[in-house]
């Protein structure tokens, strides 16, 4: 059972990408306005979208692909804990994946809300969407910082190939830079969706638990 969840855990990019795709952009994103500058235009396209089964499917699974992002990053925080026994950055970085799914999992419900257009004005349903779209927006950011952690942990530690920590860092970097310069955010979250997929391949080519460089006190051991 631990070895299944284990291949689960490393394909847990390629889930992530496939899983938000359909659940979110494929099923969900239809019922919500593209935009909130008008809160007349928000309740007007929620009225001609009512929620059906389609939508709350593709919310299980957008949540199904948030859950598959912290099962790949406690992955990669095992193989740094594996070399780095005592360090403080698996916890710290599994902790802050922890947080964003969180946060964007407590999102769900103002935006559920905010279908019922019959019990609130359009200025109450509009700032409903509008904490969901702020979640969005920090969820992001905690995971471009776990991210960056992740990638100099494993870079310390040696305990990813040196080009695939410095993936995770820039990854990070460049998820913090596109929030800050919104204009830049879609191209470069691209950077992150792409770590992810090439994480999860070399995870599931490696097929095992162990470092690239285990401690030279289990090789002693070995020994």
């Amino acid at each position: 059972m631990s070895k299944i969840l284990d291949r689960v855990a490393d394909a847990g990019g390629f889930l992530y990408f496939v899983l938000i795709a359909v659940g979110y952009i494929v099923l969900a994103s239809p019922y919500l306005p593209e935009d909130l500058e008008s809160p007349q235009a928000v309740v007007a396209h929620l009225e001609a979208h009512p929620p059906t089964t389609a939508l709350w499917v593709g919310l299980w699974l957008e949540g199904a692909g948030l859950a598959a992002l912290v099962l790949l990053a406690a992955r990669i925080a095992g193989r740094i804990r594996a070399v780095q026994p005592a360090g403080w950055v698996p916890s710290a970085a599994v902790g802050l994946a922890v947080a964003a799914f969180t946060v964007k999992l407590a999102s769900f419900g103002p935006g559920i809300a905010a279908l019922h257009v019959d019990r609130y004005d359009a200025q109450t349903v509009t700032a409903l969407l509008d904490l969901n779209d702020a979640a969005y927006d920090l969820s992001w950011a905690i995971d471009g910082a776990f991210a960056v952690l992740l990638g100099l942990g494993a870079l310390a530690a040696r305990a990813l190939p040196g080009w695939l920590a410095g993936l995770a860092v820039a990854a990070g970097l460049a998820v913090l830079v596109g929030l800050a310069v919104p204009s830049t955010f879609d191209l470069l979250q691209f950077v992150f969706l792409v770590w992810l997929l090439v994480t999860s391949g070399w995870l599931l080519a490696r097929g095992d638990r162990r470092p690239v460089h285990e401690p030279r006190e289990s090789v002693a051991a070995a020994a």
